[in-house]
């Protein structure tokens, strides 16, 4: 080996993420995600501190989904819409690549603490059946204040939504109960297995207030692979013509069965802020009938087995229902979604999954309309 000396820089390229896997992964976006994937620089600066100071890693995949929708088309081949039950168009196949994804995260010590950034993309474009427009997830820088205290500002996930809870799905909409990004300025803590945030957030109703959201989570990990949180967010629901409220509480738990399943159940109630923000919005309308926030409850539990080192089968019920009459006259009142699905990943580069997702809406006036999905996909990851 070359002889070291004081300034020296070692710049190193590695397959896979190394040390810089920090960023969060819902557990219903889980296929979507390989940490063994991508590819890592970086730089140490003399060979007395091994510990790379710095890391830039590139990551990211091409997907291919094809979707069968017998007796009605739902949405895009990637994202099953459950708004489309009833339609009554016939049977349809569709196929889209607009899942695949391209991301670069990167680590940096500092003399003021750990500042992280990442920035990922996708060709989900406005989210239309067919779109390909190349669409910005993650814009997002973290500073380590402290080792307990992280500052996070840019656009990340929820901070409110419940990230640990579900299990991973083929179709990209996942549960009803679900989550997405928004821009924030978050304030986390973490101490063991205990950590919770508080963050402002853009408003939901946002062409109608000068007030951001505000949104917290509390979090604690047991050991033996168990956690739990509780989730809150308000809004100001200006829309309503008042000065009234939108809100929503959360909270959900994983229980580990023995390291050969998981079970995860979660729950969420609130007032228009549910159901516009939580909720997969096609489904529900923020107001009712009044006027007013609608008030909503959903909730989702499933499995999640392991069939082999390389196989995993996951199912999942979801459910939400409206307390009140929608304000669209359309007076639905439940949807009901369930999804069954094997991943397999025989290799770390590619993912295939097959899966079947049959979702119901009832009316106030007694009528049902439901709909059944079978789909395919794969993940190439690079």
């Amino acid at each position: 080996a070359p002889a070291s000396y004081e300034g020296k820089s070692l710049l190193t390229f590695e397959r896979g993420q190394a040390s810089n896997t920090w960023d969060v992964v819902p557990s219903q976006d889980a296929a979507n995600v390989n940490k063994n994937s991508g590819f890592t620089i970086a730089v140490t600066p003399t060979a007395d501190m091994p510990a790379p100071v710095a890391e830039v890693t590139v990551y990211g995949y091409a997907a291919g989904h094809v979707a069968y929708d017998f007796d009605e088309q739902h949405g895009a081949a990637n994202s099953f819409d459950s708004s489309t039950l009833g339609n009554d168009t016939g049977d349809h196949i569709a196929l889209t690549h607009s899942q695949s994804r391209f991301g670069i995260k990167s680590k940096i010590d500092t003399a003021v603490g750990q500042i992280r950034t990442q920035l990922e993309f996708d060709a989900a474009g406005d989210g239309n059946a067919g779109s390909t427009r190349i669409r910005s997830r993650h814009a997002v820088g973290h500073w380590d204040m402290t080792p307990n205290w992280t500052l996070s500002v840019g656009q990340w996930w929820f901070t409110a939504a419940l990230l640990p809870i579900g299990v991973s799905t083929v179709d990209f909409a996942g549960s009803l109960l679900t989550y997405s990004r928004t821009p924030q300025v978050r304030l986390s803590y973490s101490d063991g297995p205990l950590s919770w945030a508080v963050a402002i957030e853009n408003p939901t109703f946002e062409s109608y207030t000068n007030m951001p959201n505000i949104a917290g989570y509390l979090q604690y990990d047991i050991a033996g692979g168990h956690q739990f949180i509780v989730t809150g967010e308000v809004a100001d629901f200006e829309p309503a013509g008042n000065d009234e409220l939108g809100w929503a509480i959360q909270a959900g738990a994983n229980f580990n069965l023995a390291d050969v399943a998981t079970l995860t159940a979660g729950f969420g109630y609130g007032e228009g802020l549910l159901t516009e923000k939580f909720v997969f919005e096609e489904d529900f309308d923020a107001t009712d009938a009044n006027g007013d926030p609608l008030e909503a409850l959903a909730f989702v539990v499933g499995l999640s087995f392991g069939l082999s080192e390389t196989t995993t089968f996951n199912t999942q019920f979801s459910y939400v229902e409206a307390l009140e009459d929608q304000d669209d006259g359309g007076e639905k009142d439940k949807v009901y979604k369930v999804h069954a699905n094997i991943l397999w990943q025989p290799v770390k580069q590619m993912r295939m999954g097959w899966e079947v997702i049959w979702a119901q809406s009832e009316f106030q006036d007694g009528t049902e309309e439901d709909g059944v999905r079978a789909s395919f996909a794969t993940w190439f990851f690079f």
